[in-house]
Parts: C-alpha cells; sequence; structure tokens
C-alpha cells in the first residue's frame, strides 16, 4: 500500500515561513532586473509598467496570487507538487501575452520597445522560475 502513494505532498505548515520568503525574493530579484536594465539596457525610467513602485506593487500581487493557487492545489489535488507547476507553465504563458500584445501594439504601452519586452519577459520567466521552485522544493513533506 505504500508503494502506491509515490508522489509527493504538501506541508502547510512550511508555507508560513516559504510564502514570505517566496514573497520577498521575487520582489527583491524583479527590482534587481530593473535596476540592470536601467542601468545597462537603456530601459527609460519613466516607463510606466517599470517604475520601481509598480514592479514591487504587481511583484507582490501576483505571488500572492501564485501563493493562493498553490494552497489551494496542495490542499484538493491528488498530486500537487505536478498539478502546481503545470498551472504555473499555463499562467506564465498567459502571463507573457501582455507584454508581446504590448510590443505588437494590441495592447496600450506608450514607449514599449525591445529592451522593455525583454526586461519584462525575463522579470515574469524568473518570478515564475522563483515561485514554483521555492514554493515545491521547500514545503515538501
Amino acid at each position: 500500500m505504500a508503494s502506491m502513494i509515490s508522489h509527493k505532498q504538501v506541508a502547510a505548515r512550511k508555507l508560513l515561513w516559504v510564502g514570505p520568503l517566496t514573497l520577498i525574493v521575487a520582489a527583491l530579484v524583479n527590482s534587481l532586473i530593473r535596476t540592470l536594465a536601467v542601468a545597462f539596457l537603456g530601459v527609460p525610467e519613466s516607463f510606466a509598467s517599470l517604475q520601481l513602485p509598480s514592479v514591487i506593487g504587481s511583484t507582490i500581487f501576483f505571488v500572492l496570487l501564485a501563493l493562493l493557487a498553490f494552497v489551494l492545489v496542495s490542499r484538493f489535488a491528488r498530486r500537487p507538487i505536478q498539478f502546481y507547476r503545470v498551472l504555473a507553465l499555463i499562467a506564465l504563458c498567459l502571463s507573457l501575452l501582455t507584454p508581446i500584445m504590448a510590443l505588437i501594439g494590441l495592447f496600450p504601452a506608450p514607449g514599449m520597445n525591445l529592451p522593455i519586452f525583454w526586461t519584462m519577459l525575463t522579470m515574469h520567466i524568473i518570478t515564475a522560475a522563483i515561485v514554483v521552485g521555492l514554493l515545491t522544493t521547500l514545503t515538501r513533506k
């Protein structure tokens, strides 16, 4: 019977420290990416979506959504780690639509250019890697 249960379970108590850690790390890394992009890639500081308060605020908001999704998945899914990874990949693909649509002009983003586009893509991908990596590794039983 024990050999049939091969999937990893989530320790909900660990979320009390893993959740805030994930939030802080993601916000700091996105702030660093934004700072490096402004300093070295010529990304204008005046671009609305990449102003520091906007970067931190949107990172906190979306990581909180990811944490909520993780709590729900860990509560109801039979294989929460695998299911969350798939769900996070789908969410990442959907989140990448915003910068893509802004670059081709389907979403209003005055001043959008390639350095801003690559900065936003990098931020999305790195944040997803941080969230999925920390949550799925540090919360295992």
